[in-house]
């Protein structure tokens, strides 16, 4: 008889018995929000990597480059529903409100393999974010030339930091929401523009196709990381409900619309591209200018409200995983204190969380200050091919690990069952609550 994962349960408990143990305390502890969940997906997973696109679907096409965009984002998508259901498993095992990916890969591969990978997933994570402090630092500085360029870095990351740690997350929604307007307001421009000074050259435009794999694969990488957010995956479990299908239902609709936005904009560059005799796109952006100067301001909206977005997803996740992956760490090199660590792991991070948000905001502004130019070059390479193999390759690896603990579970507990019968199925359920329903 097949078992459903625990998460998925929908349990009706009996008048005077207690909860069963390890069940989750967020819904009494903090509101849950579905669309606060989804307007940050939507403003994480479109960043500003996303102008420049189509520099790398030119080669392909219109048809073969949608053909790449779409399954990208299902090989994303589906990848991220998969950190989801990890998420809410490990949230029901452990009896805690907050996982982070430190947490899922060091319960699935392991305590020396999910420490190097935590590592590994904390340094990206890391990198993200000075990208994001980088590219609105810039866009202060050409707006400001005269402030300083360390003061143009610390502008939006210490609001950031100050609407983080000292308001509730009402507060940061709302920010969000105002931020992901602007964005969708600015890609609609920018959209229509292309769309009302290169009209005929859209349909023209669809004649030509590759589908040569050398001319579709290089889009392939940029547009997972464009349309990514595997970081804040374990933060959405959070806020978004109370079962994994709330989840679900997020992923897919805050997952939507970048998709849309990108095809939008992917179709209109390539049309304008066509229409111009370019067999290659060095800018996106100054091309749509060169057609259109009327368009700077939109292209400055959307860049502004795509980094502040994705670096306001990235402050409020990733703290939780520099917490548990320093903890990781202390654990190694203390083993004997392991268990007590990981008992006050949860409470240490609540102590120490407004430090940690000030830490990961306020370092980056100093690396973008002092050592941008050292830093981009491992950016771009941590930015495309790592994101692609620890947020593509690796979450279906550590869910087919789950699964296959779950089974030996399953398998001891049904050899702990009486022989009789008549039992087996109540035995195959999970303790607790789950098996008054079957009583």
């Amino acid at each position: 008889m097949a078992v459903a994962a625990p998460h998925r349960w929908r349990r009706r408990r009996r008048p005077g018995t207690a909860p069963r143990r390890g069940r989750r305390k967020s819904c009494r502890r903090g509101k849950k929000s579905f669309w606060a969940a989804v307007s940050l997906i939507v403003g994480t997973a479109v960043g500003p990597g996303m102008l420049g696109l189509p520099s790398a679907t030119i080669r392909s096409g219109q048809a073969p480059s949608a053909a790449a965009i779409l399954l990208s984002w299902a090989y994303v998508v589906s990848s991220i529903i998969l950190v989801a259901e990890l998420s809410f498993s490990a949230m029901e095992r452990d009896g805690v409100d907050e996982v982070s990916f430190t947490g899922l890969a060091s319960s699935t591969l392991g305590a020396d393999l999910g420490a190097v990978v935590a590592v590994v997933y904390a340094a990206l994570s890391f990198s993200l974010i000075v990208a994001c402090v980088a590219g609105i630092g810039s866009l202060v500085s050409q707006l400001f030339p005269r402030v300083n360029p360390v003061l143009a870095n610390a502008l939006f990351p210490c609001f950031a930091g100050v609407l983080i740690a000292f308001f509730p997350f009402k507060a940061v929604d709302g920010a969000n929401r105002a931020l992901c307007g602007l964005m969708l307001v600015s890609i609609t421009a920018l959209v229509v523009t292309g769309v009302s000074v290169g009209r005929s050259s859209l349909l023209r435009s669809l004649g030509y196709a590759c589908w040569s794999p050398g001319a579709i694969l290089p889009a392939i990488p940029v547009t997972v990381l464009t349309l990514g957010f595997h970081v804040i995956t374990p933060f959405i479990c959070k806020i978004v409900g109370d079962s994994v299908y709330d989840a679900r239902r997020a992923i897919l609709i805050g997952g939507a619309v970048p998709l849309f936005m990108v095809l939008s904009w992917n179709a209109v560059i390539l049309g304008l591209a066509t229409a111009g005799g370019n067999a290659r796109i060095g800018d996106p952006i100054k091309l749509l200018l060169s057609v259109n100067p009327a368009a700077l301001p939109a292209v400055r909206g959307f860049a502004f409200a795509a980094l502040a977005t994705s670096l306001i997803g990235y402050a409020v996740s990733f703290p939780k995983q520099l917490a548990d992956t320093v903890e990781l760490i202390v654990q190694r090199f203390s083993p004997k204190q392991g268990s007590v660590q990981q008992s006050n792991a949860s409470s240490g991070y609540g102590r120490n969380g407004v430090i940690l948000t000030w830490t990961v905001l306020i370092v980056p502004i100093f690396i973008v200050s002092f050592f941008s130019a050292a830093f981009s070059r491992a950016l771009d390479f941590a930015g495309v091919y790592a994101n692609c193999f620890l947020f593509g390759i690796l979450p279906p690896v550590m869910a087919w690990i789950h699964r296959s603990q779950e089974r030996k579970r399953n398998l001891a507990r049904i050899g702990a069952c009486p022989a009789a019968g008549s039992s087996l199925p109540y035995c195959l359920l999970p303790s607790g609550e789950g098996k008054e329903q079957w009583a």
